[in-house]
């Protein structure tokens, strides 16, 4: 009996050691967000604030410009999001159930796709989209927001090769006898993937669209080498510094001590943190299970 509650005992301190750990930036956070800058040399001040205020909050939204930076990060990461869902289910389905040839060289660069980082192909990347098309009829792409779509629509954006091959581990462990009732009642390829495929794959297309959104929104160096003048929440949060002092002080050159500084860059991330805590706190369940069917875990 002994035993059982010295177990107890040291699995409750365990677990919450690593709960403490993993929780301790937001926590973090959290306290700097709401105590003015003074607190952060007071050594006394180490959870609770001693000065309560909202101003830094405020002063922090309105230096992002939050509702517009907002919007833009919403039209493009979201809407990046949802193309690329739709294009790595389609060609995780492909590897999934077909047989064609060179199928296996095909996947082998899928899996390279997900080893090999962005800032490999970048100058390619932007060499392509400077010059976008076939000498005359050729476009300038830079600070359009195509130079994120058109990556996801053809299966190519941000981590790519990894929701293709959730995609196909989750296909895989479907049962085939869905698709042979499919054919017998004379659907189609196509007809079969969007009728019967993509009802009982939920969980895998929400799994995927959890991570592309998170993985886009925190992106910044395809938008610091794509964009100039859009503006989006990576981007505003890696410059908060320069932000920050151009709209309270109206100079790049004054000189703020970097403790101080600190209660408006955890602001910052924390504004930036909030939409997708919140996105995740309703869609945690099906990512859960999406994880678990989709095989990527032991």
């Amino acid at each position: 009996m002994k035993i059982k509650k010295s177990v107890s005992v040291f699995r409750f301190v365990i677990l919450a050691g690593l709960g403490f750990v993993i929780m301790y930036p937001l926590i973090y956070m959290i306290s700097c967000s709401f105590r003015e800058r003074m607190d952060m040399n007071d050594p006394t001040v180490i959870w609770i604030p001693r000065h309560f205020t909202l101003d830094v909050i405020k002063e922090t939204i309105s230096a992002m410009d939050f509702g517009n930076t907002l919007k833009n990060t919403l039209v493009l990461n979201i809407g990046c999001a949802f193309v690329q869902v739709i294009s790595c289910a389609v060609t995780g389905y492909g590897f999934a159930r077909f047989r064609f040839r060179f199928r296996n060289i095909l996947f082998g660069i899928v899996i390279v796709m997900i080893l090999v980082p962005p800032q490999i192909i970048s100058l390619p990347l932007y060499s392509q989209f400077r010059n976008f098309g076939i000498g005359k009829f050729s476009v300038n792409l830079i600070d359009n927001m195509l130079t994120m779509y058109l990556p996801a629509m053809t299966g190519n954006g941000i981590r790519s090769g990894l929701m293709i091959l959730i995609f196909r581990q989750f296909f895989r462990g479907l049962p085939k006898e869905l698709e042979d009732a499919a054919y017998i009642d004379g659907c189609g390829a196509f007809r079969t993937f969007v009728q019967v495929m993509i009802p009982n794959a939920v969980p895998a297309f929400l799994t995927v669209f959890l991570f592309s959104v998170v993985w886009y929104w925190n992106d910044y160096y395809m938008n610091a080498m794509f964009f100039t003048h859009t503006r989006t929440i990576s981007s505003v949060l890696r410059n908060i510094e320069t932000e920050l002092k151009l709209h309270l002080f109206n100079s790049v050159s004054v000189e703020i001590s970097p403790r101080e500084q600190i209660v408006w860059k955890e602001a910052g991330c924390l504004l930036s943190i909030t939409p997708l805590l919140i996105m995740y706190i309703f869609l945690q369940k099906y990512f859960t299970e999406g994880i678990e069917r989709s095989g990527i875990v032991g």
